[in-house]
Order: structure tokens, then sequence, then C-alpha cells
């Protein structure tokens, strides 16, 4: 089981073998905020039925016959917590929320959990107007590089001295949408950090001449920008973008390289600021920088008078 978003909030269920009912008057949803140090609280939320999202015989087991069941169920928060930001929201079952067709109970994983940000939209949205005075009609670049995608289907990544123009901002009103921290190059990696942005900010660009990579995957989004970005709110700009241009960086794998001597802005160039719900602010007053990518793309960085020190390298794959 998992809590994600499609668009919207969604509980995903899997289950390989024998079908199974779900009830989703058995699921519950509790909330905390990140800055806080009490128990989570109930947090109110209409689940609706479940959806079938796959079926799927399984022949080629026949000592394991069965079948590969996966629904979602949409889920919908009449309110928005009492004051904005990052929220830690897990999921609660009680029994009998999956069971078999017999009867019994179909056991689920833990509880699933996703931190959960709802921006400040009261009065004349100033989380917007700032984005919009800081981009708008400027060339941006990524640290750690940039990625610009197509309706969220297919992307092109550039590297972090590639300069990208910026159109306008708007916010993208009743929508939930997956995102990640650190350089954009990373984006979609399941075992990165990642949050759902309630309402997030649609950043309108253009392709720039030269791309690095490209890819593409999963559903296309028709009201996603196409060419374009989408990111949380401010905080989540200034540790993605910037609009100073960099410095003359090497070419191709070279410009992921760090070294002893360079600086915070050097290593953010190169590799991105690391990853997590982390301001600029937080992240400049750190001496040490601990990027998590994957478990095999674990390192960090340490500063002594703004200057990098030392610094650990993944371990790769075996």
């Amino acid at each position: 089981m998992s809590f994600g978003a499609r668009g919207g909030f969604e509980v995903s269920v899997f289950s390989f073998g024998k079908p199974y009912a779900i009830d989703p008057s058995k699921l519950h949803f509790v909330i905390r905020p990140w800055d806080a140090t009490f128990a989570p609280k109930p947090f109110a939320a209409r689940v609706g039925a479940p959806v079938l999202d796959r079926s799927e015989e399984q022949p080629q087991q026949p000592e394991r016959p069965g079948t590969i069941l996966s629904y979602h169920l949409p889920v919908v928060f009449p309110s928005r917590p009492a004051r904005p930001g990052m929220y830690d929201v897990t999921v609660n079952t009680e029994p009998g929320f999956t069971r078999f067709d017999d009867g019994t109970e179909l056991p689920v994983d833990p509880w699933p959990r996703s931190d959960v940000y709802w921006p400040d939209e009261a009065g004349a949205d100033a989380g917007l107007r700032t984005a919009r005075a800081e981009l708008e009609n400027r060339t941006v670049y990524g640290y750690g590089g940039l990625a610009i995608s197509c309706h969220s289907y297919t992307y092109n990544t550039y590297l972090a001295d590639v300069g990208v123009p910026v159109q306008n901002v708007e916010r993208r009103h009743d929508m939930v949408e997956q995102m990640w921290t650190g350089s954009m190059t990373s984006r979609g990696n399941d075992q990165a950090y990642s949050f759902l942005a309630v309402d997030p900010l649609v950043v309108h660009a253009e392709y720039p001449a030269t791309k690095w990579s490209w890819g593409g995957g999963g559903s296309p989004d028709d009201d996603a920008p196409c060419p374009g970005l989408t990111l949380a709110d401010p905080w989540h700009i200034d540790v993605t973008l910037t609009t100073t241009k960099p410095p003359p960086l090497p070419g191709g794998y070279d410009q992921f390289k760090i070294a002893v001597g360079m600086s915070r802005d050097d290593v953010a160039r190169r590799r991105g600021f690391p990853q997590g719900y982390l301001t600029r602010a937080s992240l400049e007053a750190k001496t040490v920088w601990e990027y998590d990518d994957a478990l095999m793309d674990q390192y960090t960085v340490t500063f002594r008078n703004g200057r990098v020190v030392s610094f650990t390298v993944p371990r790769g794959l075996p």
C-alpha cells in the first residue's frame, strides 16, 4: 500500500494471489507539521470507491497460480491545515480494510506516509508574486542541471551552464504533484526524497538548443506546461534554480566533479543542493552536506570557512 498523487491524492493497494475487497470506510489519516513535536492528529478525508488499475493473471507460475490486482482509492481533504507548510501525512487502516472473498483478512504493509506541502495562497498569493518577480522574462540555470518537460511526459535535461528562458509563472490550482529536491536531472527517482505539492507553481519556458539527455514515461498530462517545469513554492525555487549565470564550467561529465577548495556555490552548481525539505538559508549554515539519491549514491561534502575540505565518494553498484 502507498500514499501518493496522480493529479489528486490517492492510496494505492496492490496484492498478488486471490481476489480481495476493499472497504474505504476503514481508511483514516493523521497529520503533523514538520516543525512540531506533538503526536499526529486526525485529519478528515473523503475516500472514494476503489478503482481497478491492473488485473493480470500469472500463468508463468503454475505452482503459485494467482492474479496481480492493483487498485487506487481517490482521496479528498475537505479542508487544509490551519497554517501552510510541510506536513507528515500518514495513512491508518482499521481491521477489515482489505478482505479476501472468503472473509479472511488480507494483511497490509506498515502504514504508508508522505510529506505534503500546502502553500500560502491567501490574499494576493505572495508565493506566486515572488516567483513571478524572480523568474518571468529572465533566463534561469539549474543547480546541478535542469529538466524541462512537455506535459509531464517527455523531458530534456540540460547541464548547469545552459540557460533556459522563462516566459511566465502561474499557480496550478486543484492539482497535487509528486516532486523531488536536489538536481532536477534526478527527477522521478523513487529512491530519493520526494514530497507531494498542493497547487504547485508552473514555470512556462523555452527549450534551449543544446540538451544533455532526454527521456519520458508515465501518462501525459495535457494541462501541464509544454515546455516547462513545476515547483512547489519560492523555497523550492531557491534550491533548484538561479538567474545568475555560472562561471565557465567543464563540459560533459567533468562538470559534475567536485574538488577540495571549491565554494558552496561551486558544489551546488555541479551537484545541486542536497535532497530533503531544506531551505537555502539552512543549507548555507550547514558544515556538512549529505546527498542521498539512492542507497548506492550516498555521499557527503564537508566545508570549513565556506570551502570544501573533504568529501566522500558514492560506493556505486557492486
